[in-house]
């Protein structure tokens, strides 16, 4: 019996940003930890590819955002697109800015699930550096269009974690 070896994915070096204030339109889903039905998230993202084409203003067509946060109950993970004004906001969708803020960073592509993982690499960072998590802040997770998540095979994300200045 041969036993498959998943291979590492590449990561760049976190680093410290400071991100200006994006404004942001999609689609919003909530999902409670203990009774969420966890497939809204994917049905959420459906519905974005399915329409995101009617967002106006996009900064950058080719480049969606992922902005979530959590509590111990449940969790709020966003398909959006930044834009540069909240206004034409389509039928459905949620418009919203994210302050200014400071972000530990790292880029990730490789086998999804991933190895290793973005998100412990910024804990670590954080602990490292001396760096505060900022629990009121979102965290934000990036895409590039073209090279798209799929489940199972191939992530390329950039992560940034919010910490405090």
């Amino acid at each position: 019996m041969s036993e498959q070896v998943q291979a590492e994915g590449e990561v760049s070096e976190v680093i410290v940003v400071r991100l200006p204030e994006m404004k942001m339109v999609g689609f919003p889903v909530n999902v409670s930890f203990r009774d969420g039905v966890f497939s809204n998230i994917g049905l959420a993202k459906r519905k974005f590819m399915e329409n995101k084409a009617a967002i106006k203003h996009a900064v950058d067509p080719d480049t969606y955002w992922a902005p979530w946060f959590n509590c111990d109950v449940m969790f709020t993970y966003f398909y959006c697109l930044q834009v540069n004004k909240l206004s034409d906001i389509p039928e459905g969708m949620m418009g919203f800015t994210i302050p200014a803020a400071t972000y530990a960073a790292v880029r990730y592509e490789g086998p999804h699930p991933w190895s290793p993982d973005p998100y412990g690499l910024l804990a670590e960072f954080r602990q490292s550096s001396g760096l505060e998590n900022y629990e009121k802040g979102m965290i934000l997770e990036k895409y590039r269009f073209d090279a798209d998540c799929v489940p199972n095979e191939y992530i390329a994300i950039e992560v940034f974690g919010p910490v405090k200045a």
